[in-house]
């Protein structure tokens, strides 16, 4: 979304929180926009966890001003409020003696809605967060961390509110299942469009969710505040650049695919060219093998050794081809694509689009991605 004043879903200014003689956060200003994933993510005692209270009036500001929905938050009741915000946490949350549909269903039970419309929208949340609908009369602790989680998620939605805020949710997971998680956020989140707020500790997983990224400092300081790539690309500070780590440059390659990066034609002989001419070809790239490719279709890759036992004057169409191993299309990420190059005998990838050659890429031209 662009950073038009209609799109500011939540604007915080100059907002500050003591706590006694804590400064939990100091002069904190930046929106939030419609469609968006923000993730605030910073070391221990920044006011991550803090901030994310504050917009939701669970913790009050100490000054500043919050404007949720283009009105001033103070202005509505709590609970009013809380209707517009969705609310997932760590430890989810559930009443362990109510069934995952009561649990899913709760928000719109409060709001008095129908038992049928409750029902319906229970079942539609169920398939949207991905579990089965056999869960729904199981109890929470019947269900793994992960389906737990999801169940928070769906909870969280249940009444569509415009906004989403989520404190740490997958921290309590192991790995793969966090992964997992990670992944169903985002093909959830291109279908439901919500704003999101996402408090974090792991800078991966601030970049590989937010569509911005704001890094505070202790205090709540905002030291930037800007897309992934940007703020991978450019640190506005020392706190930022070491809080980011020495592998700005692999995590830039999870973000960037290969379409952004120029192709090389590489070393490419019709099927009909001749072996001396493949040789010759080899020879021009400085490469053991060449790519046979039959009318924009990859064929495969001849050595140069097989080339150099066949007679000159033979087709290179007569000769066998080896499939290419490393193949990528122009979505796969360049941090994807370079463990492939790597692992590959060619220190290339073919770069396919269906069943159409596009060119190559190597080394060179995904470290010209980065620049």
């Amino acid at each position: 979304m662009g950073d038009r004043n209609e799109d500011v879903v939540i604007s915080l200014r100059s907002v500050a929180k003591r706590f006694g003689d804590a400064d939990a956060v100091i002069d904190l200003s930046l929106d939030m926009h419609a469609g968006q994933v923000v993730a605030l993510v910073g070391p221990s005692g920044c006011g991550k966890t803090t901030t994310l209270k504050m917009i939701n009036r669970l913790v009050e500001p100490s000054s500043g001003s919050i404007e949720v929905l283009g009105q001033d938050h103070r202005t509505l009741p709590a609970h009013e409020l809380r209707r517009q915000i969705g609310y997932v946490i760590q430890q989810i949350g559930l009443f362990p003696h109510r069934t995952i549909g009561r649990n899913i269903g709760v928000v719109p039970e409060l709001l008095g809605w129908e038992k049928g419309e409750i029902a319906a929208r229970v079942g539609e949340l169920v398939e949207l967060v991905g579990l089965e609908p056999d869960v729904l009369g199981r109890y929470p602790r019947e269900l793994s961390g992960g389906q737990q989680q999801r169940v928070g998620v769906a909870r969280a939605l249940a009444a569509d509110p415009p906004i989403l805020l989520m404190d740490e949710p997958y921290s309590a997971v192991d790995p793969l299942v966090r992964e997992r998680l990670q992944d169903d956020l985002l093909t959830l989140q291109a279908r439901v469009g919500k704003t999101i707020v996402l408090v974090t500790h792991d800078i991966d997983e601030a970049i590989k969710l937010g569509d911005r990224v704001a890094v505070l400092n202790v205090g709540g300081v905002l030291e930037q505040y800007d897309a992934p790539d940007e703020l991978l690309r450019s640190p506005a500070s020392a706190f930022v650049a070491a809080f980011l780590g020495r592998e700005r440059g692999l995590r830039r390659l999870g973000l960037l695919k290969v379409a952004d990066v120029g192709l090389e034609a590489g070393p490419v002989i019709a099927p009909t060219a001749t072996a001396a001419d493949a040789i010759a070809v080899a020879a021009s790239h400085s490469t053991p093998w060449v790519a046979v490719v039959d009318d924009q279709a990859l064929v495969g890759w001849i050595s140069l050794d097989d080339l150099q036992r066949a007679p000159g004057a033979a087709s290179v169409g007569s000769l066998p081809a080896r499939p290419f191993v490393a193949t990528v299309t122009p979505a796969t990420p360049l941090r994807e694509a370079l463990d492939l190059i790597v692992r590959s005998r060619t220190r290339r990838a073919a770069v396919l689009d269906a069943d159409t050659y596009l060119g190559m890429v190597t080394i060179d031209t995904v470290a010209g991605g980065l620049e």
